[in-house]
Protein backbone atom coordinates (compact mmCIF):
# COMPACT_ATOMS: atom_id res chain seq x y z
CA UNK A 1 0.00 0.00 0.00
CA UNK A 2 1.06 3.23 -0.98
CA UNK A 3 1.62 5.65 2.29
CA UNK A 4 -0.50 8.82 2.23
CA UNK A 5 1.77 11.70 1.65
CA UNK A 6 2.56 13.81 4.73
CA UNK A 7 1.35 17.09 6.51
CA UNK A 8 2.87 20.02 7.57
CA UNK A 9 2.60 23.05 9.47
CA UNK A 10 4.65 25.97 8.10
CA UNK A 11 4.71 28.77 11.17
CA UNK A 12 7.49 31.19 11.72
CA UNK A 13 8.29 34.86 12.39
CA UNK A 14 6.66 37.46 10.44
CA UNK A 15 9.42 38.76 7.55
CA UNK A 16 10.95 35.12 7.90
CA UNK A 17 9.85 34.20 4.80
CA UNK A 18 6.81 32.71 4.73
CA UNK A 19 4.72 34.19 1.95
CA UNK A 20 7.86 32.99 -0.41
CA UNK A 21 7.64 29.54 1.07
CA UNK A 22 3.94 29.18 0.65
CA UNK A 23 3.93 30.30 -3.16
CA UNK A 24 7.04 27.95 -3.67
CA UNK A 25 5.37 24.85 -2.54
CA UNK A 26 2.29 25.72 -3.91
CA UNK A 27 3.75 25.96 -6.87
CA UNK A 28 5.51 22.70 -6.33
CA UNK A 29 2.21 21.23 -6.08
CA UNK A 30 1.65 20.67 -2.71
CA UNK A 31 -2.37 21.37 -1.03
CA UNK A 32 -1.27 24.56 1.14
CA UNK A 33 -4.22 26.26 3.49
CA UNK A 34 -3.20 29.87 4.48
CA UNK A 35 -3.90 30.59 8.28
CA UNK A 36 -5.52 27.93 8.96
CA UNK A 37 -7.59 28.41 12.69
CA UNK A 38 -6.04 26.31 15.51
CA UNK A 39 -9.40 24.60 16.54
CA UNK A 40 -9.38 23.25 12.83
CA UNK A 41 -5.80 22.20 12.76
CA UNK A 42 -6.96 18.17 14.07
CA UNK A 43 -9.45 18.36 12.03
CA UNK A 44 -7.53 18.95 8.75
CA UNK A 45 -4.53 16.34 10.04
CA UNK A 46 -7.37 14.12 9.83
CA UNK A 47 -8.34 14.89 6.24
CA UNK A 48 -7.41 12.05 3.44
CA UNK A 49 -4.86 13.73 1.30
CA UNK A 50 -3.66 12.43 -2.06
CA UNK A 51 -0.74 15.40 -2.27
CA UNK A 52 1.45 16.58 0.91
CA UNK A 53 -0.57 19.00 2.37
CA UNK A 54 0.98 22.22 4.11
CA UNK A 55 -1.26 24.37 6.62
CA UNK A 56 0.24 27.82 7.58
CA UNK A 57 -0.60 28.45 11.41
CA UNK A 58 1.36 31.69 12.95
CA UNK A 59 0.54 34.32 14.94
CA UNK A 60 -2.08 35.76 13.07
CA UNK A 61 -3.93 33.42 15.33
CA UNK A 62 -3.11 35.58 18.23
CA UNK A 63 -3.21 33.95 21.58
CA UNK A 64 -4.82 31.03 20.71
CA UNK A 65 -1.41 29.63 18.64
CA UNK A 66 0.34 29.82 22.01
CA UNK A 67 -1.58 26.28 23.67
CA UNK A 68 -1.57 24.62 19.72
CA UNK A 69 0.42 21.21 19.88
CA UNK A 70 0.59 19.28 16.54
CA UNK A 71 -1.22 15.94 15.65
CA UNK A 72 0.73 12.96 16.13
CA UNK A 73 2.00 12.50 12.83
CA UNK A 74 2.24 16.26 11.60
CA UNK A 75 5.71 17.49 11.08
CA UNK A 76 6.51 21.53 11.79
CA UNK A 77 8.32 23.72 9.30
CA UNK A 78 9.56 27.07 11.40
CA UNK A 79 11.28 29.96 9.56
CA UNK A 80 13.29 32.51 11.59
CA UNK A 81 15.42 35.39 11.29
CA UNK A 82 17.37 37.63 13.54
CA UNK A 83 15.77 40.63 15.19
CA UNK A 84 17.51 42.89 12.73
CA UNK A 85 16.44 41.24 9.93
CA UNK A 86 12.96 40.93 10.60
CA UNK A 87 11.99 44.65 11.67
CA UNK A 88 13.95 45.46 8.59
CA UNK A 89 11.79 43.40 6.19
CA UNK A 90 8.67 44.83 8.08
CA UNK A 91 9.92 48.04 7.50
CA UNK A 92 9.63 46.91 4.05
CA UNK A 93 6.02 45.38 4.10
CA UNK A 94 3.03 47.04 3.74
CA UNK A 95 1.52 44.47 6.10
CA UNK A 96 0.83 45.06 9.28
CA UNK A 97 2.68 42.93 12.03
CA UNK A 98 0.06 40.63 13.72
CA UNK A 99 1.74 41.67 17.03
CA UNK A 100 1.52 45.57 16.63
CA UNK A 101 -0.63 45.81 19.51
CA UNK A 102 2.71 45.29 21.70
CA UNK A 103 4.16 48.41 20.50
CA UNK A 104 7.67 49.04 18.61
CA UNK A 105 8.74 46.63 16.00
CA UNK A 106 10.90 45.03 18.61
CA UNK A 107 8.56 44.81 21.12
CA UNK A 108 5.92 43.23 18.61
CA UNK A 109 9.21 40.65 17.39
CA UNK A 110 9.68 39.55 21.09
CA UNK A 111 5.52 39.24 21.30
CA UNK A 112 5.07 36.98 18.71
CA UNK A 113 8.29 34.62 19.49
CA UNK A 114 5.98 34.30 22.94
CA UNK A 115 3.84 33.38 20.90
CA UNK A 116 5.24 30.83 19.07
CA UNK A 117 7.34 29.47 21.67
CA UNK A 118 5.39 26.11 21.11
CA UNK A 119 5.73 25.56 17.65
CA UNK A 120 9.34 26.32 17.13
CA UNK A 121 10.50 24.03 20.32
CA UNK A 122 7.91 21.35 18.60
CA UNK A 123 9.56 21.78 14.96
CA UNK A 124 11.22 19.21 13.24
CA UNK A 125 13.03 21.49 11.23
CA UNK A 126 14.04 25.17 11.42
CA UNK A 127 15.92 27.43 8.47
CA UNK A 128 16.97 30.71 9.94
CA UNK A 129 16.45 33.07 6.48
CA UNK A 130 18.42 35.87 7.87
CA UNK A 131 21.14 35.52 5.11
CA UNK A 132 19.02 33.41 2.66
CA UNK A 133 17.81 35.09 -0.53
CA UNK A 134 14.07 33.95 -1.75
CA UNK A 135 15.09 31.59 -4.57
CA UNK A 136 17.85 29.68 -1.63
CA UNK A 137 14.60 29.65 0.66
CA UNK A 138 12.42 28.41 -1.93
CA UNK A 139 14.71 25.58 -2.93
CA UNK A 140 15.16 24.55 0.26
CA UNK A 141 12.03 24.61 1.61
CA UNK A 142 10.54 22.84 -1.44
CA UNK A 143 13.53 20.10 -1.02
CA UNK A 144 12.18 19.30 2.72
CA UNK A 145 8.38 19.33 2.66
CA UNK A 146 8.43 17.69 -1.26
CA UNK A 147 11.32 15.46 -2.24
CA UNK A 148 11.52 14.23 -5.46
CA UNK A 149 10.51 10.37 -5.75
CA UNK A 150 9.19 8.32 -2.95
CA UNK A 151 9.57 8.74 1.01
CA UNK A 152 12.65 10.71 1.25
CA UNK A 153 15.36 8.73 3.54
CA UNK A 154 17.21 11.21 6.08
CA UNK A 155 18.84 14.04 5.27
CA UNK A 156 21.76 15.49 7.45
CA UNK A 157 23.41 18.96 7.17
CA UNK A 158 26.73 19.78 8.83
CA UNK A 159 27.68 23.31 8.78
CA UNK A 160 29.89 25.68 10.07
CA UNK A 161 30.06 28.65 11.38
CA UNK A 162 31.74 31.11 13.93
CA UNK A 163 30.87 31.61 17.63
CA UNK A 164 30.89 35.58 17.30
CA UNK A 165 28.89 35.75 14.87
CA UNK A 166 26.27 33.83 16.79
CA UNK A 167 25.33 30.22 17.03
CA UNK A 168 23.00 29.12 13.92
CA UNK A 169 19.80 29.62 15.31
CA UNK A 170 18.21 26.37 12.74
CA UNK A 171 21.11 23.97 14.53
CA UNK A 172 19.77 20.43 15.99
CA UNK A 173 23.24 20.27 17.44
CA UNK A 174 26.03 22.44 18.33
CA UNK A 175 29.81 21.16 18.13
CA UNK A 176 32.47 23.51 19.64
CA UNK A 177 35.76 23.12 18.08
CA UNK A 178 37.80 25.79 19.89
CA UNK A 179 40.09 23.82 21.84
CA UNK A 180 41.64 22.74 18.19
CA UNK A 181 44.87 23.82 16.92
CA UNK A 182 43.86 27.81 15.08
CA UNK A 183 45.46 28.27 12.03
CA UNK A 184 44.55 31.93 12.57
CA UNK A 185 47.81 32.31 14.70
CA UNK A 186 49.96 31.10 11.74
CA UNK A 187 50.35 34.44 9.74
CA UNK A 188 50.65 32.94 6.12
CA UNK A 189 47.67 30.44 7.23
CA UNK A 190 45.32 33.77 8.36
CA UNK A 191 44.20 34.91 5.42
CA UNK A 192 43.34 31.36 3.59
CA UNK A 193 40.13 29.57 5.04
CA UNK A 194 39.24 25.61 5.84
CA UNK A 195 38.79 25.02 2.03
CA UNK A 196 42.30 25.22 0.97
CA UNK A 197 45.02 22.44 1.75
CA UNK A 198 47.54 24.74 3.51
CA UNK A 199 44.57 25.07 5.94
CA UNK A 200 43.12 21.22 6.52
CA UNK A 201 46.53 20.37 6.86
CA UNK A 202 47.12 22.11 9.50
CA UNK A 203 43.94 21.06 11.45
CA UNK A 204 44.02 17.86 10.53
CA UNK A 205 48.21 17.90 11.53
CA UNK A 206 46.18 18.12 15.12
CA UNK A 207 45.50 14.23 16.07
CA UNK A 208 42.42 15.82 18.02
CA UNK A 209 40.60 16.84 14.80
CA UNK A 210 40.85 13.02 13.40
CA UNK A 211 39.52 11.42 17.01
CA UNK A 212 37.04 14.12 16.91
CA UNK A 213 35.61 13.80 13.61
CA UNK A 214 36.17 9.81 14.08
CA UNK A 215 33.50 9.61 17.54
CA UNK A 216 31.22 12.44 15.96
CA UNK A 217 30.91 10.42 12.78
CA UNK A 218 30.18 6.77 14.99
CA UNK A 219 27.72 8.86 17.17
CA UNK A 220 25.98 10.64 14.34
CA UNK A 221 25.38 7.57 12.02
CA UNK A 222 24.18 5.96 15.18
CA UNK A 223 21.74 8.54 16.08
CA UNK A 224 20.61 8.74 12.43
CA UNK A 225 18.86 5.29 12.46
CA UNK A 226 17.33 6.08 16.18
CA UNK A 227 15.64 9.65 14.48
CA UNK A 228 14.57 7.59 10.62
CA UNK A 229 13.03 5.23 13.07
CA UNK A 230 10.73 8.01 14.41
CA UNK A 231 10.03 9.53 11.40
CA UNK A 232 12.38 12.29 11.25
CA UNK A 233 13.53 13.27 8.18
CA UNK A 234 16.49 16.10 8.58
CA UNK A 235 18.81 16.88 11.32
CA UNK A 236 20.99 19.59 11.21
CA UNK A 237 24.76 19.81 13.02
CA UNK A 238 26.32 23.07 12.90
CA UNK A 239 30.05 23.21 13.81
CA UNK A 240 31.49 26.23 15.45
CA UNK A 241 35.28 27.74 16.06
CA UNK A 242 35.63 31.80 16.51
CA UNK A 243 35.40 33.07 13.49
CA UNK A 244 33.79 30.72 11.05
CA UNK A 245 37.01 30.51 8.68
CA UNK A 246 39.27 27.64 9.71
CA UNK A 247 38.64 24.65 11.90
CA UNK A 248 34.99 24.90 11.88
CA UNK A 249 35.41 24.59 8.18
CA UNK A 250 37.84 21.48 7.96
CA UNK A 251 35.99 19.53 10.63
CA UNK A 252 32.73 20.27 8.68
CA UNK A 253 34.05 18.53 5.95
CA UNK A 254 36.15 15.97 6.77
CA UNK A 255 32.84 15.07 9.55
CA UNK A 256 30.46 15.18 6.09
CA UNK A 257 33.29 12.86 3.93
CA UNK A 258 33.60 10.04 6.62
CA UNK A 259 29.65 10.19 6.91
CA UNK A 260 29.27 10.01 3.05
CA UNK A 261 31.76 7.12 3.50
CA UNK A 262 28.93 5.01 5.27
CA UNK A 263 26.09 5.61 2.85
CA UNK A 264 24.63 8.85 4.41
CA UNK A 265 23.61 11.57 2.74
CA UNK A 266 25.21 15.39 3.94
CA UNK A 267 24.52 18.57 2.41
CA UNK A 268 27.51 20.56 3.43
CA UNK A 269 27.32 24.45 4.29
CA UNK A 270 29.85 27.20 5.30
CA UNK A 271 27.59 30.41 7.15
CA UNK A 272 30.86 32.35 7.45
CA UNK A 273 33.82 30.94 5.56
CA UNK A 274 33.43 34.28 2.54
CA UNK A 275 33.49 36.78 5.65
CA UNK A 276 36.63 39.02 5.02
CA UNK A 277 39.50 38.51 6.46
CA UNK A 278 39.91 40.36 9.91
CA UNK A 279 43.12 41.63 9.00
Amino acid sequence: MTPEPPAWILSGMSGAGRATARAALELAGAEVTDNLGCDLVAGWARLPRRRTAVALVDARQGEAVAGLVPPEGVRVLYLTASDRVLARRQGESSLPHPCAAAGAPLAAIRRERDLLAGLRAAADTVIDTSDLDPAELRRRVTGLVLPSGTEAALRLTVSSFGFKFGIQDEADWVVDVRFLRNPFWVPELRPLTGLDAAVRDHVLGDPRTSDLSGRLAELLTWTLEQYAGHGRRHLHVAVGCTGGRHRSVVVAEELAGRLRGDGVEVEVRHRDVHRPDPR
